[in-house]
C-alpha cells in the first residue's frame, strides 16, 4: 500500500520548502530561511497544516514581494506562511534556531505547545485591554476593526489549542464546512488516549460567541461591525481567558501524568 495522502504531502511539502528556501536566497537575499512548525515536527502533520518559513534579512517589501509570489508558486492544497525572524517573540525564536526542541513523548510534546500557545494568547489579551483603554466608550470605526482584530486572535489561538489536542490524542480534525464548530464542540466531550474534556460547559458557549465572531468577521465589512456587541465581547476577554488558562493548566497536569505513567511503563 502507499503512504497515506497526509504522509505524501508532507514528503512534498519538505521538498518544497527546500526549493523557496533556496529561491528565497537566490532571488531576494535572504540570509536564512528555516522550516519550522508541524513540518518539521514541532507539532503533528495533518490536513490543515501550513508550510511555515522563517526568513532573516528580507525588507518588508521584499517579504510581501515573496510571499505573492509564493502565493502563485505553491499547490492549491499548500499555504505558505514567510515569518520574519527578527521579529518573532523570543520563545518562538530560540525553538526555530534549534535552541528548544520539541520532547518526543507526544504528551510532554503537546504539554509543551499548549503552554506556548498560552504565552501567545497572553500577548494578545495584554494587547487588547491596551486596546480597550485607548478606544474608550464610543470607539471610533479604526478603534473598531482594531479590537476586532485582537479578538480574532484571541480566538485563533483558543482554535489552535483545540487543533493541538484533536490531532495529537483524537486523530485528527473534523471535517467538513463547519468544522470550526464542531471543533470546539469536540473540546466538551472526552476523546482519544482516554483524554478528559479540555473545556467545560459554560465556557464552551463564551468561547462559541468568539467563534461566531470570527466567522462573522470574514463576511462582512468592517464598517458592519455592532459596536456594543464587540464592545461587550472584547471588555469579556480577560475574563474568558483566565478560565481558558485553568482549562489548560488542568489540562497539562493530566498530560504530565500521562508522561509519567508511559515513563514507569518502558522496561
Amino acid at each position: 500500500m502507499g503512504k497515506p495522502v497526509a504522509e505524501r504531502r508532507r514528503q512534498e511539502a519538505l521538498e518544497l520548502a527546500k526549493r523557496y528556501a533556496e529561491w528565497l536566497r537566490q532571488c531576494f537575499g535572504a540570509r536564512r530561511v528555516i522550516p519550522f512548525g508541524s513540518l518539521v515536527g514541532d507539532s503533528p502533520w495533518h490536513s490543515e497544516s501550513d508550510l511555515d518559513l522563517a526568513v532573516e534579512g528580507l525588507s518588508s517589501q521584499a517579504l510581501w514581494e515573496a510571499q505573492k509570489q509564493l502565493e502563485d508558486m505553491a499547490p492549491a492544497w499548500l499555504s505558505v506562511d514567510l515569518v520574519p525572524l527578527e521579529h518573532v517573540y523570543p520563545e518562538l525564536r530560540e525553538r526555530i534556531l534549534g535552541g528548544q526542541s520539541m520532547p518526543e513523548d507526544i504528551y510532554a510534546a503537546l504539554r509543551q505547545r499548549l503552554q506556548d500557545e498560552l504565552v501567545a494568547i497572553e500577548r494578545t489579551v495584554r494587547g487588547l485591554e491596551a486596546g480597550l483603554v485607548q478606544a474608550g466608550d464610543a470607539p471610533d470605526e479604526f478603534a473598531l476593526r482594531a479590537l476586532a482584530s485582537y479578538l480574532d486572535d484571541f480566538y485563533k489561538g483558543c482554535e489552535r489549542i483545540c487543533e493541538r489536542v484533536a490531532v495529537t490524542l483524537d486523530g485528527g480534525l473534523p471535517t467538513g464546512e463547519r468544522w470550526h464548530q464542531r471543533l470546539l464542540g469536540q473540546m466538551g466531550e472526552a476523546g482519544g488516549h482516554n483524554r478528559p474534556a479540555l473545556f467545560g460547559g459554560q465556557l464552551l458557549l463564551q468561547l462559541d460567541d468568539y467563534r461566531r465572531l470570527r466567522h462573522q468577521m470574514r463576511h462582512i465589512y468592517g464598517y458592519e461591525l455592532e459596536a456594543e456587541r464587540l464592545l461587550t465581547l472584547a471588555r469579556g476577554v480577560a475574563s474568558t481567558y483566565a478560565q481558558v488558562r485553568q482549562a489548560v493548566e488542568a489540562f497539562c497536569e493530566w498530560l504530565a501524568g500521562q508522561s509519567e505513567a508511559a515513563a514507569t511503563a518502558k522496561p
